[in-house]
């Protein structure tokens, strides 16, 4: 123990004797030192005022084996009995490398496209850390304690570190993942299978895009008619009526957009064949008529045949087959053999036409029918042009004068040629007479002509 008029004495004469500055992984004694004579004293050490318990204390001396940073601080003594007379402190610096190295993001939520984002490092050294280098995967991006991406794009998602040195060594961050979320792009559509699409086999369409979050919704388009939804599409036992242009419309969270169109071209042997004649109409005999042939098919049709029923061999080939001066022997079916690279169909038609000695008797019979009419439509004109003459002379003549009618009651009375000689005539004809005969809606016009005037 001290005596009490000694402790400024002590006070003043203690004091640490250690180096100011060490540098990690190192070994650092610090001594305790006193100029008074002291009887088998024990030494207490402080570090930033705390009591050390876990240092290996010896006699006078505080040894740290293996520093670390962690050994840094304020030190200082006393002689235990006096433990508040401390020393004055001595402060140890401790070198070291960059540790506790980390990245921070400036923004804390979702990461879109367009946006802005800046990353920070942060470490421990001594002395402080002053070059920075940033790396994306293992390229190097960027320098200095921050690095910044404006407008950011899906091509910036990765992995970011950073690497940090001083004096005393270097040290990288743990990796930072930066997630950029983007509406759908490179949008593609595939085909399978992917050569020729032939009717009747299934194919099947498939939309791949890229996006984040991934695409979710996707619709079909056959132009503009909405067709399917799903990833993929089917289309099983294909048409002719399938072929077309697709699109596949894709949406996420963030956007939408539509593939390029793709065409569909489906292949199909010939269909719809039907074979028409020109000129249309009647056929005569001398004139020429071609025959054309058409259908659909795909590819077009290239290759056509003709043939004539009852034939053995074909009788022309190409779209058109014409026939010139057409006789009797042309008569008959003849039809069209369509044919591409899959497959072939027929198609029909009859040629028949009208012989000139037939039009020639038509137009006798004809042309003699119009001449009667015409005749007899003059003797009903004469006729009833008389009948106003004579009842206009009936008017004018002598009132003593005979009745025709009278007179013709007297054969004695009329002349040889008198008209209605001849109709007494008639009258007076046996029932064999064919005139009288026959049935009324038998008889000539003449007859009819004859038998109306004689009633006058």
């Amino acid at each position: 123990m001290l005596d009490g008029n000694l402790d400024e004495d002590v006070e003043a004469e203690l004091q640490v004797e250690a180096p100011e500055e060490v540098t990690e992984g190192e070994t650092a004694d610090l001594t305790c030192k006193t100029t008074c004579s002291l009887t088998d004293p024990t030494f207490i050490w402080y570090k930033d005022g705390r009591p050390l318990t876990t240092k290996t204390i010896k006699n006078n001396q505080l040894h740290l084996q293996t520093v670390s940073s962690e050994d840094a601080g304020s030190y200082s003594c006393a002689v235990r009995g006096d433990q508040h007379l401390h020393s004055t402190a001595h402060r140890l610096r401790v070198r070291y490398p960059p540790k506790r190295v980390s990245v921070s993001i400036s923004s804390s939520g979702e990461i879109v496209e367009g946006s802005s984002v800046t990353l920070t490092c942060s470490s421990d050294g001594n002395p402080p850390v002053k070059i920075y280098t940033w790396f994306k995967g293992s390229t190097s991006v960027g320098e200095g304690k921050t690095y910044s991406i404006p407008n950011i794009r899906s091509e910036d998602s990765g992995e970011y570190t950073c690497w940090s040195r001083n004096d005393h060594g270097e040290r990288n961050s743990t990796a930072v993942l930066i997630d950029v979320a983007y509406p759908p792009k490179n949008i593609t559509l595939s085909i399978n299978p992917s050569g020729e699409i032939v009717k009747r086999i299934s194919v099947t369409l498939t939309c791949s895009s890229d996006g984040n979050p991934p695409v979710n919704i996707y619709i079909w388009f056959k132009g503009s008619t909405l067709v399917g939804e799903g990833k993929t599409y089917n289309i099983p036992n294909i048409r002719s009526e399938d072929s077309g242009e697709y699109i596949c419309w894709s949406r996420n969270d963030h956007g939408e957009r539509n593939s390029t169109a793709v065409q569909i071209n489906v292949l199909y042997p010939p269909k719809s064949v039907s074979v028409s004649i020109s000129p249309s109409g009647e056929i005569v005999e001398g004139s020429s008529v071609t025959l054309t042939c058409s259908s659909d098919g795909n590819p077009p049709v290239k290759i056509y045949t003709w043939f004539k029923e009852g034939g053995t061999s074909s009788v022309g080939s190409g779209q058109n087959y014409s026939i010139i001066n057409i006789t009797a022997g042309h008569t008959g079916l003849y039809y069209c053999e369509a044919q591409n690279d899959h497959g072939a169909l027929n198609g029909t038609v009859m040629v028949s036409f009208k012989s000139r000695s037939s039009s020639a008797v038509w137009f006798a019979v004809g042309g003699g029918s119009f001449l009667l009419i015409t005749v007899l439509i003059c003797i009903c004109r004469i006729n009833r042009k008389k009948r106003r003459s004579d009842k206009h002379d009936d008017e004018n003549a002598d009132p003593n004068a005979q009745d025709d009618t009278y007179t013709a009651l007297q054969p004695t009375a009329r002349s040889s040629d008198d008209v209605y000689h001849t109709l007494a005539t008639v009258k007076s004809r046996s029932p064999d007479d064919p005139y009288t005969a026959q049935d009324p809606q038998s008889r000539s016009p003449e007859y009819d002509t004859l038998a109306v005037r004689s009633t006058h």
